[in-house]
């Protein structure tokens, strides 16, 4: 560290303070539903976190105006239900909808399951729900945080183990980016761990240079591989596209376009 002042790098912009909240955004969206003398309620939310890890609690933060604060405070429980990409337009739509006016179960048509400790239903087609009694409402600004003890985990094993699993895709939570922007976990990647006495800016400088060098492969593997696919379509024959890595795709995609529409899979189709 130094005194010296120093302007922030070149491509740095300054946003505005309301931004903070959406550079926090990223995690899993979850479907917190709800039930309260005899009637279910459901709603998508991305603004939760783990708040200890002895006794296991976490917290949700939900809009004051929100007929899920009423629902939750009434009830004293709520589940967190982690959906995954079959339900993406399920979770905005429950988003653009109030409880308070319509049924949203009857209105989606969503298959629930009863949970193990609590009276709120839980959501099928999910990765991962946890069922909740709640331990403290702390108003925050135009907020409710709830402060939820977790009562019962439950988890499809194809998508969780101890960690989130990045299996198959059906099976991946939705990650909210903002508006009605998801995503989902698309690879893992395992950081080296230094050994004692390591200095730490050579531990840093060599991974930064093996990290650089697999780059570099990778390119090299990728420009080989759409070579011959290039050779491949322009001799006419049928190209596998199932066989096309995630990385080649959008270059074999531009290759094709070059070529024409005729020569993309060597067939008759028009």
């Amino acid at each position: 560290m130094t005194d010296e002042f120093r302007l922030p790098p070149e491509g740095i912009e300054r946003v505005p303070p309301a931004f903070a909240s959406r550079l926090l955004m990223g995690g899993p969206v979850t479907l917190v539903t709800t039930s309260y003398r005899g009637r279910a309620n459901v709603m998508p939310l991305a603004w939760h976190a783990p708040l200890s890890g002895n006794p296991p609690l976490i917290g949700i933060s939900i809009e004051q105006s929100r007929h899920s604060v009423d629902m939750i405070q009434h009830a004293q429980e709520f589940a967190l239900n982690f959906p995954t990409w079959p339900l993406l337009h399920h979770v905005q739509y429950l988003g653009a909808m109030s409880g308070e006016r319509i049924d949203k179960f009857e209105a989606t048509q969503l298959e629930t399951f009863t949970a193990a400790r609590i009276s709120a239903p839980l959501i099928e087609g999910c990765a991962a729900w946890i069922e909740c009694a709640v331990e403290q409402v702390v108003p925050i600004g135009d907020h409710v945080l709830f402060v939820g003890s977790p009562l019962a985990v439950q988890v499809d094993r194809e998508a969780f183990g101890e960690r989130w699993l990045v299996g198959a895709e059906e099976k991946r939570p939705l990650h909210f980016l903002g508006a009605n922007q998801y995503a989902h976990l698309d690879r893992v990647m395992e950081a080296r761990t230094p050994a004692r006495g390591d200095a730490p800016e050579a531990f840093l400088a060599e991974r930064l240079a093996e990290e650089l060098e697999l780059t570099r492969e990778a390119r090299e593997r990728r420009e080989e591989q759409l070579g011959q696919l290039r050779e491949e379509i322009e001799a006419g024959k049928a190209v596998d596209l199932a066989a096309l890595t995630l990385e080649a795709l959008p270059d074999f995609a531009r290759r094709v376009q070059i070529l024409g529409p005729d020569a993309s899979a060597g067939s008759d189709a028009p």
